[in-house]
């Protein structure tokens, strides 16, 4: 017993010590939180340098052409919809975000930046709108950055195209018989659907357009057709051409189709992240991290979940702090940035070890706006 005691007390001692630095990196996370204009100019600060570093997909290092084109896709994405957010939020920050906005949609269209998506369908995405095929890949992710430019800047130099590429994906989505188009021939993952029904609804409040019977099936087929039963859980990967469930339910695609549905469905959304709430997101000494499969199942990390330590993800872990902030809540928002601050090394606004993904992807997450925001009017 005598030798035990050492060794609870050094427990205790180590655990306590864990509580105050998680306390130390989360303090940050109560004004992001809060919506507080300087915590937010903080993180657009952050982001600003990879805007206006001209960044390429050679500036992504993941052994792969397609994924580094993904990559430096999201990346321009996160930007847009963070600086989106965040004028929406503080009206003050509207004209230079607007800039910013329409700067990184020039990136994300570029020629260099549509390469990853024609190679992989043998024709560029913005040549082929208008045809049957939906590149998904990449048009969905740039209607989303571009219908919210639109909406924060009506006046944007991109809105032209974005009614293009909209009204491409409306018809694709129109004559879906399963709800759901490819991402790339023969493969179809319904968290890149969800890109373009968050676009949908964005599009439809900076047009005055209404698309609410379109959305309301899509929704209706993702929460009835693509959810585990047992969870709630969104299945990662399904048929191209039937819907048949290819990879069951994950963290990673889950948490992030709940944000993107959040500007269509904030109902949705509300009851994705609840399902991940009661099977993914743990708290532990102060530190909120998200498991990437539910308990009692298992699997190893990919280019969509980062990489998976003790059954936690990387990717998702992130995805909550969008997921804690829109739905209101505040203590799970607050251990999951301490995770974030920790490990992805915290300087300002900005990720050390996250580089212009990161940086881009936790400036939208940290803004993400309340679901409420996006009720239909």
């Amino acid at each position: 017993m005598r030798r035990a005691l050492p060794l609870l007390a050094g427990a205790a001692a180590f655990g306590l010590v864990l509580r105050v630095v998680a306390t130390s990196c989360g303090w940050p996370a109560r004004a992001l939180y809060d919506g507080e204009l300087e915590a937010q100019r903080e993180v657009a600060r952050a982001m600003d340098r990879w805007v206006e570093a001209d960044l390429t997909p050679d500036d992504f290092s993941t052994g792969s052409a397609r994924f580094d084109g993904e990559w430096l896709l999201v990346t321009g994405v996160s930007a847009v919809l963070g600086y989106g957010q965040s004028a929406l939020a503080h009206p003050e920050l509207r004209a230079l975000h607007a800039e910013r906005m329409d700067d990184a949609l020039d990136a994300m269209l570029a020629e260099r930046a549509r390469a990853f998506d024609a190679e992989a369908w043998g024709r560029d995405p913005l040549d082929d709108l208008g045809s049957e095929r939906p590149h998904v890949a990449f048009l969905a992710y740039v209607s989303l950055a571009a219908a919210m430019t639109r909406l924060v800047h009506p006046r944007s130099r991109h809105a032209a195209l974005e009614q293009r590429i909209v009204e491409h994906l409306v018809a694709r989505y129109e004559a879906a018989p399963h709800g759901l188009c490819e991402t790339y021939p023969g493969e179809t993952y319904p968290t890149d659907n969800t890109a373009f029904f968050g676009a949908l609804a964005l599009h439809d409040r900076a047009s005055g357009e209404d698309h609410s019977a379109l959305l309301s099936r899509l929704t209706r087929t993702l929460d009835q057709r693509y959810r585990d039963p047992r969870t709630g859980l969104l299945y990662q990967h399904v048929d191209a051409e039937d819907g048949a469930i290819l990879d069951g339910p994950r963290g990673s695609g889950t948490g992030l189709a709940a944000y993107f549905v959040g500007f269509a469905s904030p109902a949705l959304s509300r009851s994705l992240y609840d399902s991940m709430r009661a099977h993914l997101v743990d708290r532990t000494l102060g530190f909120g991290t998200t498991r990437e499969y539910p308990t009692g199942e298992g699997g190893f990390g990919d280019v969509d979940s980062g990489p998976v330590i003790f059954g936690q993800g990387v990717s998702v872990t992130g995805f909550t702090l969008a997921l804690a902030r829109m739905h209101g809540d505040r203590d799970t928002f607050v251990a999951t940035y301490a995770t974030a601050a920790l490990v992805g090394g915290r300087s300002g606004g900005h990720f050390a070890l996250g580089g212009p993904l990161g940086d881009g992807l936790l400036f939208a997450f940290t803004t993400a706006l309340p679901a409420e925001r996006w009720e239909a009017p």
